[in-house]
């Protein structure tokens, strides 16, 4: 099986606005990144997705949400994210969470809690229970990709349930894809993140919304 070709690269900066812009490339897919640890930036990013709603015409919008918690720290007092990303189709925001106390709870409320939108990520009952528990933050239509993925086509994940992202790429795309073994063991509370982390840390998120657009008729769990 062959391996995914694999790259990032920086675009441009606004430093009024706190954001960076990258293009994360993984053979002929592009997805158009935005990396910011400002909570304005995220609320103008979520307004303009919404505007592509239309709330009464029964389509419904899939979006992909992934947390990315940093495993260098020991200090379980700290247990916050240190990323949030969201993806549609081929454009992805990071909201980089730091310090750990600029969680954007404000941005969030109405957008995980909008009708027409469905939000797709791995492990998911564990993240809305801590949207739920910590920032009282109530995600109203989610669903678990790897379910999702045993819902629509059994025989694929051969009953099992729980298959990791990369497995779950390589089955559906025949390629291989491989994140470094150290990928969350460094530091991830830096100002600025890598080029590195900025693509594996869209990717995740750009993975999991392809394979969400393949699913025709999620079910709840």
């Amino acid at each position: 099986m062959d391996y995914f070709n694999l790259s990032s690269a920086y675009r441009c900066s606004n430093y009024l606005e706190g954001y960076d812009c990258f293009v994360v490339q993984c053979d002929d897919m592009y997805c158009h990144t935005i990396a910011t640890n400002n909570e304005l930036c995220l609320r103008q990013w979520i307004v303009r997705l919404i505007s592509h709603t239309y709330p009464n015409s029964g389509e419904r919008m899939k979006v992909s949400m992934e947390m990315i918690w940093d495993q260098s720290d020991d200090d379980l007092s700290c247990f916050i994210p240190v990323t949030l990303q969201f993806c549609y189709e081929n454009c992805c925001i990071i909201y980089h969470v730091t310090p750990p106390h600029n969680f954007p709870t404000l941005s969030l409320q109405n957008f995980l809690s909008y009708d027409s939108v469905d939000f797709f990520g791995f492990q998911m009952l564990y993240k809305v229970r801590y949207l739920r528990q910590r920032y009282n933050l109530a995600v109203k239509n989610w669903f678990d990709i790897s379910c999702q993925v045993f819902l629509s086509a059994p025989a694929l994940l051969r009953d099992n349930v729980s298959v990791p992202l990369p497995a779950l790429v390589s089955m559906i795309f025949s390629k291989v894809y491989v994140k470094p073994d150290d990928f969350l063991q460094s530091n991830w509370r830096l100002s600025k993140l890598s080029l590195d982390k900025i693509m594996f840390a869209t990717l995740d998120c750009f993975f999991v919304c392809q394979i969400a657009n393949l699913i025709k008729f999620p079910l709840p769990l």
